[in-house]
């Protein structure tokens, strides 16, 4: 794991460290902020303060497994607190991001992450809510 500092939160999964590099979680999807005058996406308001809050001017630790970097030359990475706790899964357990699994998910970390979005799901929190009208 590389320790790294980030500097600014961007959206729900992508983050600017101290050196410049921009960073996209690994195993998440959060609602896209709306950039180059696209809208933002229903609850990405809510996604992206819930990374800021929690990792903005802060220290992480990053895995980062391969591929190192994805078409935007974004760093690829699971994002730990410097305690261990994953933050990827953390997002997913509040409702603040979907599940990725797509480019699939390392086995050691993949039954966290489902189980973590399964219970936002089953509490109906974030992303899970019921609409209200």
């Amino acid at each position: 794991r590389t320790r790294a500092f980030v500097q600014y939160v961007i959206d729900g999964d992508t983050f600017d460290l101290d050196n410049g590099q921009r960073v996209r979680m690994l195993g998440i999807d959060a609602p896209e902020a709306g950039f180059g005058g696209n809208s933002p996406e229903h609850f990405s308001a809510e996604a992206t303060k819930w990374l800021r809050d929690r990792i903005e001017g802060r220290e992480v630790a990053l895995r980062i497994d391969h591929p190192r970097t994805d078409r935007y030359s974004r760093t690829l990475a699971w994002v730990f607190e410097p305690d261990g706790t994953l933050v990827n899964q953390q997002i997913l357990l509040a409702g603040r991001a979907k599940l990725l699994a797509d480019f699939g998910l390392p086995a050691d970390l993949e039954p966290a992450l489902r189980q973590a979005e399964s219970e936002a799901r089953i509490r109906k929190i974030g992303l899970w809510a019921p609409t209200r009208r």
